[in-house]
């Protein structure tokens, strides 16, 4: 069930389902709360899922300035209070990682359990040489849709996925194309990420149980960032989807829900 609450930018956009506990899902770069679609049938079994779309993203309104990653987790955390609850736990995949790991340093005894999915943080504990710029999203925006949609996908799911599972290869590319994203936005979004990834951030501070995960073939990112997350938070565990890239959530979702559940229940109450 889609809901909105009021915000300073516009409307913002969430989604409720299941019963029991609450997770809170937060998506990635230029994504709605389509990242969890698939997810959700398995999950919503065991909790109550909150799925933002975020500004500019899905149904929420677009905005007109420059916005951070806080602004983002304010926005979540916004979304927790109107719903009136307290702990929950926390899903972030990709840049919605970043969110979640804002949301952290607003809301650090509000978030029981924390799992990052195919993402990443600032320095120290990472450095990331290439990141996009304007001039790339200008070019990519020159693409014709379905063969930007098409290129993405081929990008982001293990190159097996077309031959094993044609069907979910396609669903992919349709959800790409039937949630695109207005190009200032998405410059806009990225000059968010970019700076987050660019300012220091203390993993250490989350006190949560972690879980990092990634697709085991990630090109987007890397395969070895769970891992450094696990190195660097004592308590965290690091988990790879075997035979999958960045986009493992929607690639292997009846597995990555098993992960999620099992890691989930118990943690959150």
């Amino acid at each position: 069930m889609m809901s909105k609450i009021t915000r300073d930018f516009g409307e913002l956009a969430y989604y409720k389902t299941g019963q029991g506990p609450v997770l809170l899902g937060l998506s990635g770069f230029t994504c709605s709360h389509y990242n969890f679609i698939d997810l959700a049938p398995h999950l919503e079994k065991h909790f109550t899922l909150v799925l933002i779309d975020n500004r500019a993203t899905g149904k929420s309104s677009g905005t007109h300035s420059d916005y951070s990653m806080k602004n983002l987790a304010e926005d979540a955390l916004a979304v927790m209070d109107h719903l009136g609850v307290g702990q929950f736990g926390l899903m972030g995949i990709s840049m919605g990682g970043f969110i979640a790991q804002e949301l952290i340093k607003l809301a650090p005894n509000r978030v029981s359990a924390l799992c990052l999915m195919c993402t990443t943080s600032g320095p120290p504990s990472f450095d990331h040489p290439k990141k996009l710029t304007e001039n790339d999203l200008r070019q990519m925006a020159l693409w014709e849709p379905k063969a930007f949609a098409v290129a993405m996908t081929n990008a982001t799911v293990h190159p097996t996925l077309i031959k094993n599972n044609p069907d979910q290869y396609q669903r992919i590319i349709n959800l790409r194309l039937e949630n695109p994203m207005d190009l200032e936005e998405k410059i806009r979004q990225n000059k968010a990420a970019v700076n987050f990834l660019e300012t220091p951030y203390d993993l250490t501070a989350i006190k949560c149980p972690v879980l990092a995960m990634a697709g085991s073939d990630d090109r987007f990112l890397s395969s070895t960032f769970p891992s450094v997350f696990k190195n660097v938070i004592p308590h965290a565990e690091a988990v790879l989807i075997e035979e999958s890239d960045h986009y493992f959530f929607l690639e292997k979702p009846e597995l990555v829900a098993s992960k999620l559940n099992q890691f989930f229940q118990g943690k959150v109450s």
